[in-house]
């Protein structure tokens, strides 16, 4: 039988608004932070980046340190090398006395490879993001955010947009990420792509004047294409830039029903 997943948001959606005069992605997805752990309003959140050669690689290091924590609360800083199709994570436990914890990564080089770049973000111990980061390094040591340009960003004017699990007119439980478009003038081609490290599932649509609204329903019972990981669900338009994102942790159902008393 293939496997049943439960669908958890990590955050709320990312808009291609939230860019509007910003090309900073880290404060784009800091609108978006859902964490009830490690509340932003209350527990500030700074996050740091250094980078150094060696040998034949680069040690890159990840700082987090909270404010105003109350009591513990342990975090995981994950790394998502895209172009390697590789993930890597530490666990880290943050306390009122020591509340900054560090994680240290050696990122080898290959002998014609200039640079390197990776998205690192910080989870709650419910697995809600706290921050995220977009960094660039090459084999000299040097480092730089990478910013999300206006090239990256569709102009397209879009109203409401969410993710939540629902069930569609068969009765089956999916992972429903919907949005609508305003102001069409003419059809509108866009995609919805779920992606994991080294995994994506890709789907085209069309919105219409008549028909602006996108509901892309992912399944999450016998659905043997997904695997318990931290998957992406982004919309782009018809030149790959991004209209709406989220992040959302799959989850076996069978765990999710032993758990329970």
């Amino acid at each position: 039988m293939a496997p049943s997943f439960v669908a958890c948001p990590s955050m709320s959606v990312v808009r291609n608004d939230d860019y509007t005069d910003n090309t900073d992605i880290s404060a784009a997805f800091a609108r978006h932070v859902v964490s009830g752990q490690v509340p932003p309003d209350i527990s500030p959140l700074h996050c740091s980046v250094e980078t150094a050669v060696v040998g034949t690689g680069v040690r890159l290091s990840f700082a987090s340190r909270v404010e105003k924590l109350s009591e513990p609360a342990a975090v995981t800083h994950k790394f998502y090398f895209v172009d390697r199709e590789e993930a890597r994570e530490s666990v880290r436990l943050m306390t009122p006395e020591s509340p900054e914890v560090l994680t240290d990564l050696l990122v080898l080089f290959d002998e014609d490879q200039e640079r390197d770049y990776c998205h690192v973000s910080v989870f709650d111990g419910e697995n809600r993001m706290l921050a995220t980061h977009s960094v660039v390094f090459d084999r000299r040591g040097r480092h730089t955010s990478y910013p999300l340009t206006p090239k990256f960003v569709s102009p397209l004017r879009l109203g409401r947009a969410e993710f939540r699990e629902t069930r569609d007119e068969r009765g089956r439980r999916v992972g429903r990420f919907s949005f609508d478009l305003k102001d069409l003038m003419a059809p509108q081609p866009v995609s919805v792509s779920w992606e994991a490290v080294g995994l994506v599932h890709r789907t085209d649509l069309v919105c219409t004047p008549d028909q602006p609204v996108v509901i892309h329903d992912m399944p999450l019972e016998d659905n043997g294409r997904l695997a318990p990981a931290d998957w992406v669900v982004i919309a782009t338009d018809d030149q790959e830039r991004l209209v709406a994102q989220t992040m959302v942790t799959l989850i076996p159902a069978a765990a999710v029903e032993a758990a329970r008393p």
